[in-house]
Order: structure tokens, then C-alpha cells, then sequence
């Protein structure tokens, strides 16, 4: 009897070590899978609160992209209003000459043409008088490297012109570099020469034997500049006869 009691005590302890084992290890997987659970649990909120914070910034963001265009939209149309207002106010005032003139100048620099060209030309522009025909030569400049033919012009038969100007080469020959500096000499046949320095194109104008003699000088083919010319009288015929009254 106290043999089996023993085998029934052993064999009770070893049930309830393996029950303790078992109990130990279900409690490891369940702590475990609770640690894993919760640690998945708290990555899915920060990614939502991350998610729900994005959102947020992307609606204020948009919200004030909308409150910015709102506000464009809001100037543009001040502007437009302001520029309707002084077109009213200067068709009120200004005379139809001037906004003939205003709106063919505007087409003229829509098609391309230079303002200083436009400026220039509406700088020639005069009352009319007694004047000759206008006549346009040309002639090769003097450069250090070429003194040679074909290197004045004349106009009326008694104004030379001539220039002197940096020269350009490609190695063999020079000529006239027409973005460089150029020196103009205007010589009346008996007469004091003048010179006109600077970067084409130049204009001058004097007076020699009662005639006014007006020049632009232009960079024209290789080596060449072109003159144009025309003289009138002068004193003008107007002042003539106010001077006669």
C-alpha cells in the first residue's frame, strides 16, 4: 500500500508539473499574441491619426488656394474696372487726331516695328517745306587696314561725307564693323567739316550756303554705310514770311 501510494503521489506531482508547463507556456502565447495585437492596434492609430492630419492639412491648404484665387480674381477685376475708367476718361478729353495716331502706333508695334524706330520716326515728322527729294548713297568706311576706293559720297554736288570705324576680318580681308563705333565727317566743298561720333545709326544736320542739310546714317552691306539725305531752305519759307509781314 505505501509502494502505490508513492507511484500515485509521483505520478500526481508529474500531472501537475506538466499542467503547470502547459499553463506557462499558453500563458507566454497569450501574452505574446496580446504584446503583438496591441503593438499592431497602436501602429494602425498613429497611421490614421498621420492619415487623418494629412487630410486636414490638404483641406486648409486648398482652402486657402481657394481664399488666394478668390482674392486674385477679386483685383483683376478692380483693375480691369480702373482701366475701363481712365479709357472713358481719356475718349472724353482727348482729341480724335491724337487717338487715330495712338492707335496706329499701337498697331505698329504690334506688328513688330521698334519703338525707338516708331520714336524716331514721329521725330522727323514736320510741317512742310522747301525741300528736295530724299537720296539715299552709300560708301565703304574707312578702317586701319582700308584707305582705298569707294570711301566717300556727295550730296547736292557740295557735302562730302565720309566715316572712319573699327575694322572686322575673317583672317583674309577687313571691314567695317557696323556695331562698333564710327567717327562721321560732313564736309561742306568750302566750308567747315564736321564729325558726329558714336554707334550707327547717327543722325546730324547743318546748315551750309541757306540750305539745311539733314543726314541718318545706317549699317548697310558688308564694309558699307548708307546715307540718306535731304536739304531744305532755310530760314524755312514760314519764317521768311513772318520775318517779310
Amino acid at each position: 500500500m505505501a509502494r502505490k501510494s508513492r507511484r500515485q503521489r509521483e505520478s500526481s506531482t508529474r500531472f501537475w508539473l506538466g499542467l503547470f508547463k502547459m499553463g506557462f507556456i499558453l500563458g507566454m502565447v497569450g501574452t505574446v499574441a496580446w504584446f503583438a495585437y496591441e503593438t499592431g492596434r497602436q501602429l494602425s492609430a498613429d497611421e490614421i491619426a498621420e492619415l487623418n492630419g494629412r487630410i486636414t492639412t490638404f483641406e486648409t491648404t486648398e482652402a486657402q488656394r481657394q481664399e488666394d484665387l478668390s482674392r486674385l480674381q477679386l483685383s483683376q477685376a478692380a483693375a480691369e474696372e480702373k482701366a475701363e475708367e481712365f479709357r472713358k476718361r481719356y475718349e472724353d478729353v482727348a482729341p480724335e487726331g491724337v487717338r487715330a495716331i495712338i492707335a496706329q502706333a499701337r498697331t505698329k508695334l504690334d506688328e513688330g516695328l521698334s519703338p525707338a524706330r516708331l520714336a524716331f520716326v514721329i521725330s522727323q515728322a514736320e510741317e512742310p517745306r522747301r525741300c528736295s527729294s530724299t537720296e539715299t548713297r552709300r560708301f565703304i568706311a574707312k578702317t586701319p587696314k582700308y584707305d582705298g576706293a569707294n570711301t566717300w559720297i556727295r550730296f547736292n554736288d557740295v557735302l562730302t561725307v565720309t566715316a572712319v570705324g573699327e575694322g572686322a576680318s575673317n583672317g583674309m580681308a577687313e571691314w567695317f564693323a557696323p556695331e562698333a563705333p564710327v567717327t562721321m565727317t560732313f564736309s561742306p566743298l568750302g566750308g567747315k567739316a564736321q564729325e558726329v561720333s558714336g554707334r550707327l545709326p547717327l543722325q546730324h544736320a547743318m546748315v551750309f550756303k541757306g540750305k539745311e542739310y539733314r543726314f541718318t546714317a545706317s549699317p548697310g552691306q558688308r564694309g558699307f554705310i548708307e546715307v540718306t539725305a535731304d536739304w531744305c531752305s532755310y530760314p524755312p519759307a514760314g519764317e521768311v514770311e513772318a520775318h517779310m509781314r
